[in-house]
């Protein structure tokens, strides 16, 4: 008997914790890193979304709205390895 069943739900907490993992591990390797060339490769990050967040101001409630997500290839390794654990299950 499985302890997770197979859900969308599920494989969505994994990508996130995969994606997590990969951000905290990239994060650490600024720190740790031996050569640029390192911090060239897998620390180059691409920002995907919305950079100045869009206002409405509705005299009443002013509404501030934006995202952006930043992806580079530590993340993306930690994303496929969130979605390998998870077809392990």
């Amino acid at each position: 008997m499985a302890l997770l069943q197979r859900t969308p739900g599920v494989l969505l907490l994994f990508i996130m914790g995969g994606a997590l993992f990969g951000g905290l591990l990239s994060e650490a390797l600024v720190f740790f890193s031996p050569t640029p060339i390192i911090k060239d490769a897998f620390l180059n990050s691409y920002h995907i979304g919305i950079t100045t967040p869009v206002t409405l101001d509705l005299a009443l409630i002013t509404l501030t709205l934006g995202f952006t997500v930043k992806i580079n290839l530590l993340i993306l390794l930690g994303i496929l390895l969130g979605v390998y654990t998870y077809r392990q299950l």
